[in-house]
């Protein structure tokens, strides 16, 4: 295939040879005409409704040519190269993933053989017959057999596009919070670097098929997932209460609960490459990254699959957050399965392979009931996604303010998960598909590039800003006489690219407002209210001078926002979808960010990240439904990162840390007092 500069025109379509109103050649003399350039208001407009409706009728290719003083068939092979080009770009990610899956199988299978040459019994030292097993073994893989049998029967019954899926969540009690490590299983074998006998490797295989054969079951549109409490008005989770009555026998802590939750939605990209994201934990980790901070693989099982994705087995180790000081990390290990139903259908499962309601009285575990997702294969590189979401808790650990969020559902359910994957689909169906350069004028597409690189890690450090995980150095202090529900925590910088050297400060704090997240989203991103909250701003206007959307349904984008009077440059990422809301920013320098702009490399540009996340309170209406985009109330995380002193040996004093809780107090009542909200 040629470069993109052959392929593709000036506004990234592919020439058509045969129609004169799209690179029509011209036999007279031999010449080629130019290729109709779209000004940038008709290729916006043909984006928008492409989002709606890829394959438009006649009339509306009519009515769209009408409406934007275009042909009816320069409309129409618009459209046939939007198409084209979505399926171009996705070959080309499959490709590089197939190439990438190859020489990891090679590597694997060497591995094995390797194995297999040099395998002895660990009592008497001599060679062993691999082909030998025990009865016990023997026995799991004939029930192993049964179960695959049943599910073949199962999977059939999934219909093929379901029309609504129900989410239907459990409604809990009371909380406050702790975060200890990964909680691993011994007994298991989880230790990294072990091998896995045959033994564990059945009975890892078994626990598989028993959480998928469940898992198809919970697709069913017709299981009966929730229900309404006509007394209370609670949405109530039949998943619990099977749970509840198979664990009878099981002393379960206080606050012990379980959430479920399903949801259904497209995707832009294709089944077997969203397969593989899933199956290759560090492609799963930056999809997921505002859920999922740091996972790993514990073990790659084998299962007899003959090296294809269908059949694959791994134990990983991960966290999942809720971007908020006051909701400890989720410490979960659990198996995930891949399997692939009938063609163009897969399935992933997790679950956790030791559940024991016991083990969850620390409050920073969960176990992770069976869970996962369906893939179909669509036209036009879409897939169809069917995501159930099961956990079992201690909610007693999480604050009551996040409380209902959380056994909504909501906070760490299905809704959250499929939203995520689809901002970030769609982002990197935009990015991939788009030339750079045309959507930031003034910018090269290396430079764009740059600029997207340098926000995911402002954002990225947001995150560990909020929420410290295991990955990162972030240490929680005490402050005296601090204000309600704020942390603080310090981070010492020796020499750290991208960063400034010296002791790092960051502060967070949750509080509740009874606004829309839609309303208080609109408000915060809003540039003609920046300077009512923004202390940076000095009351001063801003311009906007660099813009780039990523994902055009989920509010996803870049800024690059300049102030008038002081020349400050800050960069800013927003978005807002059912998986919550987001408003990032960070200053930065003028000499670094205009070699960025011109295509240098982002990673040493200095970033002190802060901003915003809103999510839903989570509180159902009178019909049980919460509220995820549209209720009363929402929840809004500050997070603020400042560089206290240059010197790695300075002492923080107290006098400091509270002046920077007295600026969040005053920002965040400012922002009230804006929405004319009085406490």
């Amino acid at each position: 295939m040629n470069e993109q500069g052959d392929d593709f025109d000036a506004v990234g379509n592919i020439p058509n040879p045969s129609g004169a109103e799209n690179g029509e050649s011209d036999q007279d003399g031999g010449r080629m005409r130019r290729a109709h350039r779209h000004t940038a208001y008709q290729t916006q407009e043909l984006e928008n409704f492409y989002l709606e409706n890829p394959l438009p009728t006649e009339d509306q290719r009519y009515e769209l040519g009408q409406r934007l003083n275009m042909e009816p068939k320069q409309v129409k092979f618009w459209f046939q190269n939007k198409r084209n080009q979505i399926k171009i770009n996705s070959d080309r990610l499959e490709n590089i993933t197939l190439r990438e899956d190859h020489d990891r199988l090679l590597l694997t299978q060497h591995q094995l053989r390797s194995a297999m040459l040099h395998c002895s019994c660990n009592i008497c030292g001599r060679a062993t017959n691999c082909g030998d097993i025990d009865y016990e073994v023997q026995k799991l893989i004939v029930e192993n057999t049964i179960l695959e049998r049943e599910i073949n029967q199962l999977y059939s019954k999934i219909p093929s596009r379901p029309n609504q899926m129900l989410v239907s969540p459990s409604q809990p009690p009371h909380c406050s919070s702790s975060n200890p490590g990964i909680n691993a299983t011994p007994e298991l074998g989880l230790g990294g670097g072990t091998r896995t006998t045959e033994k564990e490797r059945s009975m890892f295989l078994d626990l598989a098929i028993k959480a998928l054969k469940e898992l198809l079951e919970l697709g069913e549109m017709d299981c009966p997932f929730g229900k309404i409490d006509s007394r209370s008005s609670k949405a109530v989770s039949l998943i619990n209460e099977k749970y509840k009555n198979a664990s009878n026998n099981v002393t379960k802590p206080p606050g012990h609960v379980v959430e479920a939750s399903r949801e259904i939605g497209l995707v832009p990209m294709t089944c077997l490459t969203l397969v593989k994201t899933f199956m290759d934990t560090e492609k799963w980790v930056n999809v997921f990254a505002p859920i999922v901070p740091v996972a790993s693989t514990r073990k790659v099982i084998p299962t007899g699959s003959g090296g294809t994705k269908s059949g694959s087995l791994q134990l990983i180790q991960a966290e999942f957050q809720v971007i908020s000081p006051l909701v400890p990390k989720r410490q979960v290990t659990f198996l995930r399965y891949c399997k692939e139903l009938r063609h163009g259908l897969w399935v992933v499962v997790d679950v956790t392979p030791d559940q024991n309601p016991t083990l969850l009285s620390d409050g920073g575990s969960i176990n992770r009931l069976p869970s996962g997702l369906f893939i179909e294969d669509m036209a036009n590189g879409y897939s169809q996604v069917t995501w159930i979401e099961q956990a079992e808790y201690n909610e007693s650990h999480i604050h009551p303010l996040y409380q209902p969020l959380i056994g909504s559902g909501i906070g760490l359910g299905a809704t959250r998960w499929l939203a995520t994957l689809q901002r970030h689909c769609e982002s990197l169906s935009t990015l991939s598909s788009t030339n750079l350069a045309e959507i930031s004028p003034g910018l090269s597409a290396k430079g764009a590039s740059e600029v997207v690189k340098l926000a995911q890690r402002m954002t990225l450090n947001y995150y560990t800003g909020i929420t410290s995980s295991s990955g990162n150095k972030w240490e929680k202090i005490q402050v005296e006489n601090v204000v309600q529900n704020m942390s603080f925590m310090i981070r010492k910088n020796v020499n750290e690219p991208g960063e400034p050297t010296g002791i790092l400060l960051s502060a967070a704090t949750s509080v509740w407002f009874p606004v829309k997240q839609k309303a208080l989203f609109a408000f915060l991103s809003n540039p003609s209210f920046r300077h009512v909250w923004d202390t940076l701003t000095h009351n001063a206007t801003m311009e906007e001078t660099i813009r780039i959307q990523k994902a055009k349904r989920h509010g996803n984008i870049i800024s690059l926002l300049k102030f008038a009077g002081n020349g400050m440059l800050v960069l800013q990422e927003i978005w807002n979808d059912a998986s919550g809301a987001m408003v990032v920013y960070s200053p930065v320098e003028t000499n670094p960010i205009e070699w960025v702009k011109r295509g240098g490399d982002s990673d040493y540009v200095q970033l002190l990240p802060s901003g915003f996340s809103i999510m839903p309170d989570g509180v159902p209406d009178r019909k049980g439904k919460s509220k995820t985009g549209g209720g009363g109330g929402c929840l809004l995380t500050f997070g603020l990162q400042l560089l206290f002193s240059s010197n790695p040996t300075a002492e923080l004093p107290q006098g400091y840390v509270k002046n920077v809780e007295v600026l969040m107090v005053h920002t965040i009542g400012k922002i009230k007092s804006a929405l004319h909200i009085y406490t």
